[in-house]
C-alpha cells in the first residue's frame, strides 16, 4: 500500500466523528498513523501472526485522560464565571 493510499484509508476510517477503531496494521501503517495523529493512543492487541506482517492495534484518537484535563478546565471557568456574575448581580 502506498503512503497515499495508507493515508485515504487512515482519513475514511476515522472519517464521521469516529475516534476508536480496532485495525489491523503493518508497522508502516502504524508509523503513519503517528504521522498524521499525533497524539492517537496506540494499542497493540496481538502480535503479528500471518504473511502480511501486520497485527491488531486499538487506536483511539482521543484517549480519556485528555478529555478528563478538558472537562476540569471548562468546570473550573465555569465556576469562576457564576462567582463573577453572583458579584455583579450584587452591585
Amino acid at each position: 500500500m502506498s503512503e497515499k493510499e495508507i493515508k485515504k484509508f487512515l482519513n475514511e476510517s476515522f472519517s464521521e466523528g469516529v475516534y476508536y477503531r480496532e485495525l489491523r496494521l503493518s508497522k508502516g501503517e502504524v508509523d503513519a498513523l503517528r504521522e498524521l495523529y499525533p497524539s492517537a493512543k496506540v494499542k497493540k492487541t496481538t502480535e503479528v501472526n500471518d504473511a502480511q506482517s501486520k497485527a491488531w492495534y486499538e487506536i483511539n484518537l482521543m484517549p480519556v485522560q485528555e478529555n478528563i484535563d478538558h472537562i476540569d478546565s471548562v468546570r473550573k471557568e465555569n465556576l469562576r464565571l457564576k462567582r463573577e456574575l453572583k458579584i455583579l448581580k450584587n452591585q
